[in-house]
């Protein structure tokens, strides 16, 4: 009886043991034939651009797409072999005729010909990349594979200000960007990261230190942040001191004038954007904002708010692109110094809007900076000097630039650093207000919220419906120049 038992006992081992043999062998074939769930399986009809005047219908139904001539002739069918989980139509090499890009899963790897290192393929499925093109005599030909994209792909389409960049979104959400280059797809950075500095405020103890420790040189000023402003995509800050050409003009307060050094030191630093709209512009006339303007564009440098007196219209915003983000960048000023001078020169100095035919001008230029950008920069120069509080007419210009569509706005003029809010737009999206970051450089020691002043640090990031903020902060920094 115990021999009996103790031979049970290992024939229900044995059975365990094959049977999970079998689960493990049921297991690797299902996944070896199986292609994950969260795949959707998509179902288009689109039109395809061939040349100038040709067109041919995609279709994709049932894990296979068909391309038909104008005729209503099958001139190509993928391969059996694959499922076809999306497909799009992209001139990705701009070359007028549009390519058929398909997410597919396939087994194997490698196609007929593998590398001459491998001996064998895959047996699971996987997903590709492939591309396909038209050649001149009407056939339809791959173009590009790739079998490791480095995410898993859930859906893909153009990107809507740039057909030939294509956008992908992985299964976990992630945007990736990626264009054609020579010999296959190069995935692109998809973030931008901006950072913005207040006011550039450049006093007499400044230029008297420069001209006797520095050659006449303001490096020392920017050296301290050199590494974030060239690191950042996108670097601003407010030029709060207007540039001179005549020596003899270099002032401090009240009435500014900085020599070309100065912007000569902010180039170099490697800022991208030089905010003008201000109440100092003027202090040295008309032909100090013309130099100021011309100098900065002459170093690739925006300097948004400003126009040169012969401009004969408004142009209310500039634009600049980085990483597949087109952005529009505005700055207004409550006033200068020297009064309203829009009635000599009326495209010189943009000017918050004082009556309700103004306002409807501003909201126009918006409407038309939605159309050719994704996101919107305001530098807004208001508020009251060395006041924390944020005034009742600064949260109404807010509000109204909120409501135009901006997505950023850097406030300059308190010298002190004020709150940091967001407004909910109607649109569904959000404006992000950084009050006032306070000094950048200047000469004000005399107080501990002068001698602080804010930097923003910002990140602009692609996704699926737009572009968005992913992340910010205000990091408080040393404005004090000594």
């Amino acid at each position: 009886m115990k021999n009996l038992f103790l031979k049970n006992k290992k024939f229900r081992w044995l059975l365990l043991f094959f049977g999970i043999v079998v689960a493990i062998c049921v297991v690797l074939i299902i996944r070896k034939n199986t292609i994950p769930s969260w795949v959707k399986w998509q179902k288009k009809q689109i039109s395809i651009r061939k040349g100038e005047d040709e067109k041919a219908e995609l279709i994709l139904d049932k894990k296979a797409f068909a391309i038909y001539d104008s005729k209503g002739y099958e001139i190509f069918r993928s391969d059996k072999a694959y499922k076809i989980q999306d497909v799009i139509a992209a001139d990705i090499d701009n070359d007028g005729q549009e390519e058929i890009l398909a997410i597919l899963w396939k087994k194997g790897i490698y196609g007929k010909h593998m590398p001459f290192w491998k001996k064998t393929d895959e047996k699971n499925y996987s997903q590709h990349l492939f591309i396909y093109r038209f050649e001149k005599s009407g056939n339809i030909v791959p173009m590009w594979g790739a079998s490791e994209t480095g995410i898993l792909i859930n859906r893909i389409k153009t990107y809507h200000k740039n057909s030939s960049m294509i956008m992908c979104e992985s299964v976990d959400k992630e945007i990736s960007l990626w264009r054609w280059n020579d010999w296959g797809l190069r995935r692109e950075k998809s973030d931008v990261s901006f950072v913005a500095f207040g006011d550039n405020l450049i006093h007499i103890e400044i230029y008297e230190y420069a001209e006797h420790e520095e050659n006449g040189k303001f490096d020392f000023l920017y050296e301290p942040f050199k590494d974030e402003i060239r690191n950042a995509d996108i670097a601003a800050l407010n030029a709060e001191t207007v540039l001179v050409e005549d020596r003899n003009q270099v002032s401090g307060y009240p009435q500014f004038g900085s020599p070309k050094e100065v912007g000569e030191a902010i180039a170099d630093a490697g800022f991208d954007i030089a905010a003008c709209a201000n109440n100092h512009i003027m202090d040295k006339g008309i032909s100090a904002l013309d130099y100021t303007y011309n100098f900065y564009q002459s170093k690739d440098i925006l300097c948004p708010g400003i126009q040169k007196s012969s401009d004969t219209s408004y142009k209310p915003y500039e634009l600049i692109s980085r990483n597949g983000i087109r952005f529009a960048v505005f700055s207004y000023t409550y006033g200068t110094n020297v009064g309203d001078i829009s009635k000599v020169y009326p495209y010189a100095v943009h000017y918050f809007p004082q009556d309700d035919n103004q306002e409807k001008e501003l909201l126009e230029g918006f409407e038309r900076a939605r159309k050719e950008a994704d996101f919107i920069i305001v530098f807004a120069h208001w508020g009251e000097e060395y006041k924390k509080e944020v005034t009742k007419q600064q949260r109404e210009m807010a509000a109204l630039l909120a409501r135009a569509g901006a997505d950023l706005i850097i406030g300059s003029h308190p010298h002190v650093v004020q709150e940091t809010e967001t407004i909910k737009r109607d649109d569904g999206g959000e404006t992000l207000i950084y009050y006032s970051l306070g000094n950048f450089r200047a000469n004000q020691g005399m107080k501990e919220e002068t001698r602080t002043g804010g930097e923003a640090k910002v990140v602009i990031s692609h996704t699926w419906d737009g572009v968005t903020i992913k992340s910010h902060k205000l990091e408080l920094i040393s404005a004090f120049w000594k």
